[in-house]
């Protein structure tokens, strides 16, 4: 989920000049439940866990995501995508077996209606992990976007 992670810190941190991310998933809530992940190295927590229970305490308050709460809304990073400053780069392989090409698809339609400078990338191959001969065309997209804007 690191491309969640990115989202987020970018969202709490809208001044973050540049954030590139590979095959990220769980911008929204209803991608979420749409697509969900298909990881199979994925050891959910037991159900008597902390976490787990910190979870469904959350869905007994607030109810399902796909639900329609505005809580939701409130928590998903991509609430906060006109407060960005920086610019986004998303790259993903459209044979994605972890995490759908569709949850960048639609982070770029969100994307297409800010200001913010954003790119997708798309691979025909290289699975989750956009492996060769893939790689380093993603690869010197990522160094291409961080060099724009990194080094103004």
């Amino acid at each position: 989920m690191a491309g969640n992670v990115v989202m987020r810190a970018f969202a709490v941190k809208p001044a973050i000049p540049a954030v590139v991310i590979w095959a990220g998933a769980g911008y929204t809530y209803k991608d979420l439940a749409d697509f969900r992940l298909r990881d199979a190295s994925y050891m959910p927590q037991p159900s008597d866990s902390e976490r787990q229970k910190k979870r469904q305490k959350l869905r007994e308050v607030y109810g399902e995501p796909k639900d329609g709460n505005p809580f939701w809304d409130s928590i998903a990073p991509s609430s906060y995508l006109k407060d960005l400053k920086g610019a986004i780069q998303l790259n993903h392989s459209v044979d994605d077996n972890v995490v759908s090409v569709e949850y960048s698809r639609n982070l770029n339609k969100l994307l297409d209606e800010t200001s913010v400078p954003h790119e997708l990338h798309e691979y025909q191959g290289g699975g989750h992990n956009i492996n060769d001969p893939y790689f380093t065309d993603a690869m010197k997209n990522t160094v291409d976007f961080f060099n724009t804007y990194l080094k103004k």
